[in-house]
């Protein structure tokens, strides 16, 4: 109750000009408000319809938005593909560097083979590393060119050598002195070839 005296009083105590000038404010504000609910009445007319140029605004600003959704997807698409050619480049350069560590196991294994005095143990352990790392290459899409025997195709094979044969038609590959290899669908290395000439 004193509180309530006390507004009383201090609004009693304003000054007439303080009142006029709240009194104009509270008066601007409201015809603010009576403008604002004229225009949007404008723009709505009277079936219920928007205006002509409100309709035209919406349908340019809809465009609009769905031209950026739709660059902001190729976006998406584009940088998926990118990423997956970065990984795929990235994997077939880090095989094409791990062919000569399988070269070289290659040789040991036959070397391991041919000795006799090789312990059996040792030769069963390279075999099985062999095995493994064959796995792991097919795994990843890694395959062997077929050359002996096949026509030769310079897409997929490296002559190196060229000799006469009587057995085979020219262009057939005799011998493969070095394994070429595929990576899915592109060549990781060519195979080294002797082919029979003409």
């Amino acid at each position: 109750m004193p509180e309530e005296k006390n507004n009383k009083k201090k609004n009693e105590e304003q000054a007439p000009e303080e009142i006029e000038e709240q009194d104009l404010i509270t008066k601007e504000s409201d015809e603010a408000e009576v403008i604002a609910e004229e225009e949007t009445a404008e723009d709505v007319n009277q079936s219920g319809e928007e205006s002509p140029e409100w309709q035209q605004e919406k349908e340019e600003l809809l465009d609009k938005l769905k031209r950026k959704q739709a660059d902001i997807d190729n976006l998406r698409r584009i940088s998926k593909i990118e990423q997956a050619e970065a990984r795929e480049y990235a994997l077939h350069q880090f095989l094409s560097r791990l062919l000569p560590v399988l070269d070289n196991l290659e040789r040991a294994l036959e070397s391991a083979c041919s000795d006799e005095n090789m312990p059996a143990g040792h030769v069963e352990g390279l075999e099985m590393i062999y095995k493994q790392l064959i796995q792991i290459l097919e795994q990843e899409g890694v395959s062997e060119i077929e050359a002996v025997g096949c026509k030769f195709d310079p897409n997929c094979h490296h002559a190196v050598m060229q000799e006469k044969s009587d057995q085979s038609e020219p262009g057939i590959v005799l011998e493969e002195l070095q394994k070429g290899y595929h990576h899915r669908k592109k060549v990781l290395r060519p195979a080294m070839v002797k082919v029979c000439g003409e």
